[in-house]
């Protein structure tokens, strides 16, 4: 049988990190915080440079800032302990798999074909409107 003391911290276990057990928060909000320049850097170039991927680039920007709020806002509201930092933790989860779907789409608008370039390329390929002239 295991010998272990049952309150015995296993520090390979995830929820067994002193960041989701003792940790004062100030961890996710660097953390995050730092996720959040990145991000915008990203994000504010996609809005910049392309019409079309504009929209989306800005309504992840806004979901990630108002998760990072979320993140502030648990910090300082909500009394120390395991349940604040795992809803910090949470917060921190929500910005990375937000940002990296925004993104995804992002690329995703701008990379596909607009629908009047897709009828010139395919009246081009398949004959139509062309003139014979003999």
């Amino acid at each position: 049988m295991d010998e272990r003391p049952r309150n015995h911290l296993d520090p390979t276990k995830i929820g067994d990190q002193a960041a989701l057990r003792s940790s004062s928060g100030t961890i996710w909000i660097v953390s995050g915080g730092l996720f959040l320049l990145a991000v915008a850097v990203v994000l504010v170039w996609i809005a910049v440079s392309s019409a079309t991927a504009a929209p989306l680039a800005i309504a992840t920007g806004a979901a990630v800032v108002a998760l990072y709020i979320v993140l502030l806002l648990v910090r300082f509201l909500v009394r120390p302990g395991k349940v604040r930092l795992r809803i910090m933790a949470a917060a921190m989860i929500g910005m990375a798999l937000i940002a990296v779907v925004g993104l995804l789409a992002s690329v995703g608008a701008e990379s596909a074909p607009d629908d009047a370039d897709d009828r010139a390329s395919s009246a081009s390929y398949s004959g139509v409107g062309r003139v014979d002239r003999a």
